[in-house]
């Protein structure tokens, strides 16, 4: 054996000793053929392997203990630092110690020593001996101690002596208390070097910080095989990030500038989009521009034009009087007309009142019913209102009856005497059931023979589930089983005299601690309900008031949902009879707003008669007011451009035409002057607003001059004379830009990559696995979806477009910089932020399709193995073999169907399983561990602490005869056998 360890360079990890920690004085674990603990509930067994933890990772203290080491309980919730450290070092005689068979680093065990540091630092130190733990052990345990042979204390025990010791008998001793100098003796790699891999526990093939993480994560999974937690992924990711040759996966690349570059670019090819957008505006506006210079003398034309008017009406004007008879009768009719829609109006005003009281009843109704409907609706549509108001009524009972109760000290009371009686024999109850519990032992259940038992059972189970709390004497056996010799056991049950018994189920049976929770959970509801009554009576009259008053209102408020209850129907009725009303007086209404539009097209039928009459009048006299109204016409036009209309400074001209064509060209001229000119200002302030322009605050002005016009045209002018070369150096800038992404881009693409490389690594080595009913089984490692939705958006991108980047990959960028660099700046990309899970697809033998259904837990947890060996592997020195201890906690929980695959090819693989339980683990999986430890048969009266009194100094129990380990290796040290 020891020559095909040093062929192997095999290092295996042989014993685990807890001495005043996790619960017990002293434990013992052989830990080379794996195997499983058994004892009471709460004892400890789940914590002393997990102390294994301790000793594989590199840490120097407690704190952080949730991320660190993982320790929990069965709900998965994390104790804290504090508990952690006072469970495994609670005093300064508290050790734990790892044996380790190390053929790399000599042909002797050594072993590593945990003990207490500083209870303020929560820190733990640890030593290395090469001297094995027989020749130790007498530093911590006493066999000849106490009186019952189990041995005890060590009454001068303390680390000084220990360390004396282990100096002057080990010359290889050493302390450690720096985490670097841990993980340089534990992880050493250095194989031809006896003392560089003397105390070595593991020998990464590198002990880099991403390797001992990888391992980190996997010791985590060794002892943490539930398909729910985290540990897979982050193992998963370690080990990818590991795989990084060099740490150049930073990203100098700063996104939140990158994006803002971006977006800047994006407004400026906005605004040049804008600018070319508008062009056809600036055509308009250069069109308007060649208007106002073609009709430059606009204005002394129309002058010169008054001019020579005015002196013609000054000629021949003579005052007319007006005729204003027919036009003051048809005035009349107007007012006549005026009055009749009045009067139809003030009808319309009385008759909307009466509808706004139709509407205001309406409203008031309707909010009944809807109000009822909302209580009807709240019950099944089965129900009628007689049985709605009939529950209400019950509920209002209650209530009142609540409020008498808060009211009535007597009534209380009676109640609260009552409850003392049934408080009273449920306790007597309880006190008989924690009797049974305490001597369980004594249950016939324990004291007879199964199948006498189930006999007596199938009679009368209260008898059989009885306890005399003492053993039953020879006599009471013998009787007992001769009256159960009585019953003939048939194929489905027992008959006695003709009478068939049926044999009850024992997985039904129910126990006297649940026959216990029941009576307390009982017992808890009636003390409960009589502290509530003692509270009404303890209560201060504030709040005594305050209840009442709560009580109080909700009665009132079920007494008017009651009352909405008995008026539904007739709230219905009246409701459709106002609706009815209503309707009547709106057609009413709509009827005389008939008659007021007729009336009042009436009225503008006389106005506009009374209008014709004027244009009659003026009609008359149309040849002389034809000069005055070009006249008042060009002195209009005058006044509308601001220009005088007497003391013109122009020259007369007797040749100038007084024809309205004249008039109306130069008016047309002088307009279309105005209009180019107002044109120009509005579209020059339109241009401002869109920014094309830069505004100097004048041009927004109501009145601008025509240079100031003249100045901005010409400005505009040379702007879009040079607006395509403004594109090309835009485009420019756009490639220029994206250029720069190229480092984040490959980045990105390779740690994708190397993701799909992993995956595929570990379906490599999935190929041909067989686990059990299991023919093929393929990882799938799932990816941060933010990271992989711009991975895919990546592929889309071409960095040598003149386009701006699209807005979907911006979107994506945004999306993943806030995931990952939430302040935007460079940092580094981790596996552990990449990789967000790992799932499994499997087939079964003889099947062709991939399952379609989720896997248990077990099948998981047995794929979950195979792929932390498969990871072991690959961190581990290739030239280097290992036994390694895999803890299932609660073996006893899983399909002991699994083991039969399990635990004969981990222990090929070079993991030795470790488990768990309770005293009720089956025989028969007791026996598929192959040896057994039970960890509270003993309890020492000489212990370090009252608390710790467990004393587990044996042998490991075992079905097989030729022994453990432990056994051989004893016999080995006498010379008995030799391997």
């Amino acid at each position: 054996m020891l020559k095909n360890a040093i062929d192997n360079l095999l290092i295996s990890i042989s014993r685990l000793i807890a001495i005043d920690s996790a619960g017990v004085a002293i434990a013992e674990i052989d830990l080379r053929e794996g195997g499983i603990l058994i004892g009471g509930g709460n004892i400890g067994k789940t914590s002393i392997l997990n102390a294994i933890r301790l000793f594989l990772l590199p840490e120097e203290n407690f704190k952080d203990s949730k991320n660190k080491f993982g320790f929990s309980d069965k709900e998965g919730n994390f104790y804290s630092n504090d508990e952690c450290f006072e469970h495994y070092f609670p005093s300064s005689t508290s050790f734990l110690i790892l044996e380790c068979d190390n053929y790399l680093g000599g042909p002797i065990p050594h072993c590593q020593i945990l003990y207490r540091g500083s209870s303020e630092k929560l820190d733990y130190r640890r030593m290395f001996t090469s001297l094995r733990y027989e020749q130790i052990r007498h530093l911590f345990w006493d066999d000849n101690a106490g009186d019952d042979g189990i041995g005890g204390r060590v009454d001068d025990l303390t680390l000084s002596k220990v360390q004396a010791f282990l100096k002057r008998e080990d010359k290889y001793f050493k302390s450690l208390v720096r985490s670097s100098a841990i993980k340089e003796v534990i992880y050493a790699n250095q194989l031809l070097d006896i003392d560089a891999m003397r105390f070595c526990l593991f020998p990464l093939s590198s002990t880099k910080d991403a390797d001992v993480d990888a391992f980190r994560a996997l010791v985590r999974l060794l002892f943490d095989m539930k398909t729910g937690s985290d540990t897979v992924r982050l193992a998963v990711a370690n080990i990818i990030e590991s795989r990084k040759k060099e740490r150049k996966d930073e990203l100098n690349f700063d996104i939140d500038a990158f994006i803002s570059h971006n977006e800047m670019l994006s407004r400026r090819e906005l605004i040049l989009k804008k600018i070319e957008s508008l062009r056809p505006e600036f055509e308009k506006l250069a069109l308007s521009h060649q208007q106002l210079v073609s009709n430059k003398d606009a204005e002394d034309e129309l002058m010169q034009y008054a001019m020579m008017l005015g002196c013609r009406i000054n000629q021949e004007n003579q005052a007319l009087e007006q005729e204003e008879v027919q036009l003051a009768l048809q005035k009349e009719k107007v007012r006549s007309a005026k009055k009749a829609c009045g009067g139809t109006l003030d009808k319309q005003k009385t008759l909307q009142g009466e509808i706004n009281v139709l509407s205001r009843r309406q409203k008031k109704l309707d909010d009944a019913v809807q109000k009822t409907d909302l209580i009807i609706n709240q019950y099944d549509e089965g129900e009628t209102i007689d049985e709605i108001i009939s529950g209400h009524r019950k509920h209002l009972e209650e209530k009142e009856q609540a409020l008498e109760l808060k009211k009535d000290a007597e009534k209380r009371q009676e109640e609260l005497d009552e409850l003392k009686r049934e408080v009273e024999q449920l306790q007597e109850l309880a006190t008989r059931y924690q009797a049974s519990i305490d001597a369980q032992e004594y249950k016939l259940f324990n004291q007879l023979p199964e199948s006498v038992w189930m006999k007596l059972a199938a009679v009368n189970l209260e008898v059989a589930e009885s306890n005399p709390t003492r053993p039953l004497t020879m006599s009471e056996q013998q009787a007992i089983k001769s009256f159960t010799d009585l019953l003939e056991e048939k194929e489905q049950h027992y008959t006695l005299w003709g009478l068939e018994l049926e044999p009850i189920q024992v997985d039904n049976r129910e126990s006297d601690q649940v026959r216990l929770s029941k009576v307390q959970e009982t017992l808890g509801r009636k003390r409960k309900r009589m502290l509530d009554l003692n509270a009404m009576d303890s209560q201060s009259r504030f709040e005594r008031v305050k209840d009442i008053s709560a009580l109080e209102v909700e009665i009132k408020r079920t007494q008017n949902e009651i009352s909405l209850l008995l008026a539904y129907t007739n709230d219905t009725h009246q409701l459709t009879e106002t609706n009815k009303e209503l309707a009547e007086a709106e057609q009413a209404r709509d009827s005389l707003e008939k008659k007021f539009d007729a009336q009042n097209d009436l009225w503008a039928q006389e106005k506009q008669l009374f209008d014709a009459q004027t244009d009659k009048l003026t009609e008359k006299k149309e040849q002389l007011e034809k000069l005055t109204r070009y006249s008042v016409r060009v002195k209009a036009e005058l006044q509308a451009h601001h220009l005088p209309v007497s003391d013109f400074s122009v020259l007369p001209d007797q040749t100038v035409d007084l024809s309205e064509e004249t008039l109306h060209k130069r008016i047309e001229s002088l307009n279309s002057k105005r209009q180019a000119k107002t044109d120009i200002t509005e579209r020059l302030q339109d241009f401002v607003r869109e920014q094309v322009l830069e505004n100097d605050d004048k041009l927004m002005l109501s009145h601008l001059d025509d240079e100031l016009l003249e100045h901005a045209f010409h400005q505009l002018q040379t702007r879009y004379q040079g607006l395509d070369e403004e594109f090309d150096i835009l485009r420019k800038n756009f490639i220029e830009h994206k250029h720069s992404v190229h480092a984040i881009i490959n980045e990105l693409k390779n740690n994708r990559e190397m993701v799909r490389q992993f995956e595929q690594s570990i379906n490599r080595a999935f190929e041909g696995l067989v686990i059990n009913d299991l023919s093929e089984v393929a990882a799938k490692i799932k990816v941060e979806a933010r990271f992989n939705d711009l991975v895919n958006e990546i592929e889309f991108f071409d960095t040598h477009s003149d386009q701006k980047a699209s807005e979907q990959f911006i979107e994506r960028l945004k999306a993943f910089s806030k995931k990952f660099f939430p302040e935007g700046k460079a940092a580094l990309l981790t596996m552990e932020q990449i990789v967000s899970g790992i799932s499994y697809r499997v087939k079964k033998q003889g099947q062709e399709g991939w399952e379609s259904k989720s896997q248990s837990t077990s099948t998981i947890m047995l794929i979950n193995i195979k792929l932390v060996e498969i990871l072991l592997g690959r961190l581990r020195n290739s030239a280097c073999s290992t036994q390694f201890p895999l803890v299932i906690d609660e073996g006893a929980s899983v399909d002991s169907s699994q083991f039969d695959w399990l635990l004969p090819n981990m222990k090929q693989a070079g993991f030795r399983v470790l488990s768990a339980s309770t005293n009720s683990a089956s025989s028969e999986i007791i026996f598929k561990f192959g040896q057994h430890f039970r960890l509270d048969a003993m309890r020492t009266a000489t212990p370090y602490s009252k608390a710790r009194t467990i004393a587990f100094t044996g042998m490991p129990e075992s079905f097989v005869t030729k022994g453990s380990t432990l056994d051989r290796e004893q016999l080995d040290m006498f010379g008995e056998a030799y391997e």
